[in-house]
């Protein structure tokens, strides 16, 4: 018996049956076609596809489940109660996908849980009902992924504290073992440099502006993300000193729910191209 498999990239996931030969308003029996996204805590989507094709009998589920259409395993403890649908899925002796679906007209979703994800996270099952050929009248869209806008947020609020002299959240948003690389002064570790640093050089001299488009974030697993940009830094009062540029790299950790610093990389500074 072939057993349906998460693959590491997408944690795809496909569950077929064959369709009931007759069906009623209320029946669930019959193809469905969707998404099964794992959320992050940290705002990003692994996204994933999802199939279901349910034989409904009386308030039972059977069929089967798998990430193809031929690697299949049994549906288990499938059952209909009024709009909710739930059944479980033996990926393997180790892991049993439980998925509680709630009815919507021509839509199902809900969740599922027992698949090895972090804490704080969690899986969402949205499917549209299909034709025989597994088409679905409506294509579901993928859970919108937040991880970008999150970390465009946190690079905005560092930069405001950092225009503002606002030391106390500039030294909140860094870890106490920040690493800070700069291709002009070289490293220094530790958040009372970086704060020293600001306090000394940067208030009340000296303000950040973002290049705008210039931002790119990627997820870095089990860990955070790290942001890539350019940015250049301009002088109120004393335009003669000129705009200067650089690039810079951002290494967010996200540890509790909560985003901080932990390394910084400055480098290619340079005047701004007009």
């Amino acid at each position: 018996m072939l057993r349906c498999r998460f693959l590491p990239a997408s944690l795809a996931f496909v569950a077929c049956v064959l369709p009931a030969t007759s069906q009623n308003s209320s029946d669930v029996s019959g193809k469905w076609v969707g998404v099964l996204d794992v959320i992050h805590a940290d705002g990003s989507v692994e996204p994933g596809d999802a199939l279901l094709a349910l034989t409904q009998t009386g308030d039972q589920i059977t069929g089967t489940a798998g990430n193809k259409p031929d690697q299949l395993s049994p549906l288990t403890n499938g059952k209909v109660a009024g709009n909710s649908v739930s059944f479980d899925v033996v990926v393997n002796p180790q892991i049993t996908v439980k998925f509680n679906l709630s009815r919507e007209g021509d839509r199902l979703h809900g969740t599922a849980t027992g698949l090895p994800i972090e804490p704080g996270a969690h899986i969402e099952v949205q499917v549209a009902r299909a034709d025989a050929q597994g088409k679905p009248a409506t294509v579901v869209p993928h859970t919108a992924d937040h991880l970008y806008d999150n970390v465009v947020a946190l690079d905005t609020k560092l930069f405001d504290a950092y225009n503002h002299c606002d030391l106390a959240t500039l030294g909140a948003m860094v870890t106490g073992d920040l690493e800070f690389y700069h291709d002009k002064t070289g490293l220094s570790v530790g958040r009372q440099l970086f704060v020293d640093s600001i306090r000394d050089n940067i208030c009340g001299k000296t303000q950040r502006v973002l290049v705008p488009g210039s931002i790119e974030v990627y997820r870095l697993d089990h860990y955070g993300a790290v942001e890539i940009g350019r940015h250049r830094f301009i002088h109120p009062g004393h335009e003669e000193i000129g705009v200067g540029e650089a690039k810079f790299i951002t290494v967010w950790q996200f540890k509790d729910g909560n985003w901080k610093i932990s390394r910084e990389i400055s480098y290619d500074h340079e005047s701004a191209k007009q």
